[in-house]
């Protein structure tokens, strides 16, 4: 299993728990536009529960830029080479 997948299932396992009435697919493509749960409080939930899972820290310059599965992905690989 590549490490991309690894951090895309423990991702579907935080947004199950963070947007638990959310229905809707998780993919690599979801974004905030495609949960209407997703607002200020949740991405700061989200972002915080990530933070823990994988022992990193965003900068707060990133937080706004986080609002995809995808650049999710790609700013905790980054924070883990």
């Amino acid at each position: 299993m590549s490490e991309r997948t690894e951090v895309l299932s423990a991702l579907e396992d935080i947004f199950d728990d963070v947007f638990m009435d959310a229905d809707v697919s998780f993919s690599d493509s979801l974004s905030s536009d495609d949960i209407e749960e997703w607002d200020s409080l949740a991405q700061i939930r989200l972002l915080t529960t990530i933070e823990k899972h994988f022992s990193i820290q965003f900068e707060i310059e990133q937080i706004d830029q986080l609002k995809s599965v995808s650049s999710l992905v790609d700013a905790i690989l980054a924070k883990m080479a």
